[in-house]
């Protein structure tokens, strides 16, 4: 907005409790973690220019070689891509199943508290509004021209804020993924903008407190914006896949014992049997299920499903993973299969005749009158 009053000093007051309030927000936003594990495979952190920002990012992978399928992890609102791979554990099974795995960082004052523009939302990052797409086009752009990511195949997950970065993603960008996941996180921008089909997981805990699942205002959301609901979040790409409306339904009984239990609901397309598949988390809260690190206020954390894993499978489902690997189910999965042991060779001492070779069996005689048998 353009300023009326060029001659006014600068209100440096009002400067400060802005910046003050884009930090709250980060905060408020998205519940702190819990004290985390260590990460089991080092992530460095690095940093590419757009327009104006040095934005930065946590991967794994460095070296050179044969481009691999990529996942890009959007952290939540007052977090980091750092603490997004503890609390998850998502870097050892994508790891493994063979995709590389970048988390980026939104942006914020905090080291740790940085937030993504997803649209009607959240924090530094929506108040001022920085161009996150415009930072993930680049990031997947230079990972591909670095020969480290398959450009046809990128795929993009996020949790809470995160997710609706995705969402917005999704919407804006369809063109650069395979398919997206989405944890605990709704639309942010209008449901009309979702055009271009889009493979979708959307995994959401039926008592959330920050993002209802039926939409509204969440119990324990501080800026108290109302948020449009799950089934109409994935409304518009069930339309966008072209998929049933009617979905199959599959429910996962509580074999934890923690008071929760899982309903799959499976929408179907004539190419794709997985067009659009959501997961409701039956007393769970907002969450990301199975993970590492439950997150603070945010309600019961349901282990009767390991997100990590399902976000690898529906990706694996949509042309990710490993293609052209023989799966062995006698094998833990990640493990490289052994090649089959050699035929063994008889060797011959030197100066020895080599062996006769079996002289054949006279054939039985045919007693008269019967014609020999031949297998039918």
């Amino acid at each position: 907005m353009t300023n009326r009053f060029p001659s006014r000093p600068p209100d440096r007051a009002g400067r400060l409790r802005r910046h003050l309030l884009a930090a709250l927000c980060a905060l408020c936003a998205q519940p702190l973690l819990a004290s985390l594990p260590a990460q089991a495979i080092d992530l460095s952190l690095k940093t590419i220019r757009v327009g104006n920002l040095s934005r930065a990012y946590f991967s794994e992978r460095n070296a050179v070689g044969e481009p691999q399928p990529l996942i890009v992890a959007l952290h939540a609102s007052g977090s980091s891509g750092s603490l997004m791979a503890r609390a998850t554990g998502l870097t050892e099974i994508a790891e493994a199943a063979g995709y590389m795995i970048v988390y980026p960082n939104g942006t914020g004052l905090a080291i740790d508290a940085r937030t993504w523009n997803s649209g009607g939302c959240c924090g530094y990052a929506q108040m001022h509004k920085v161009d996150d797409v415009a930072f993930l086009r680049a990031l997947i752009d230079k990972l591909v021209k670095d020969g480290l990511a398959d450009p046809q195949r990128i795929y993009l997950v996020g949790v809470s804020n995160g997710g609706m970065m995705a969402y917005r993603m999704a919407a804006e960008a369809p063109e650069l993924f395979k398919a997206v996941a989405v944890v605990s996180a709704v639309l942010d921008v209008p449901p009309e903008a979702v055009k271009a089909p889009m493979p979708l997981l959307h995994i959401h805990g039926s008592d959330d407190p920050f993002i209802p699942f039926l939409g509204g205002i969440g119990k324990q959301e501080v800026s108290q914006l109302p948020r449009i609901s799950v089934a109409r979040s994935i409304e518009a790409f069930v339309k966008a896949d072209g998929a049933n409306p009617r979905p199959t339904v599959t429910d996962i009984p509580d074999t934890a014992n923690d008071g929760t239990t899982i309903r799959q609901y499976t929408y179907a397309s004539k190419s794709d049997p997985q067009a659009v598949v959501l997961y409701e988390v039956k007393g769970g809260g907002h969450a990301w299920p199975g993970g590492v690190v439950p997150i603070v206020n945010g309600g019961k954390s349901s282990q009767n499903l390991d997100t990590s894993r399902t976000v690898i499978n529906f990706f694996n489902a949509h042309g990710g993973g490993r293609q052209n690997e023989q799966v062995d189910e006698n094998l833990p999965p990640g493990a490289t299969p052994l090649p089959a042991a050699a035929p063994a060779t008889t060797v011959t001492p030197t100066g020895a005749a080599p062996a006769k070779p079996p002289v054949p069996a006279a054939p039985a005689p045919t007693r008269p009158g019967m014609k020999g048998l031949s297998p039918g």
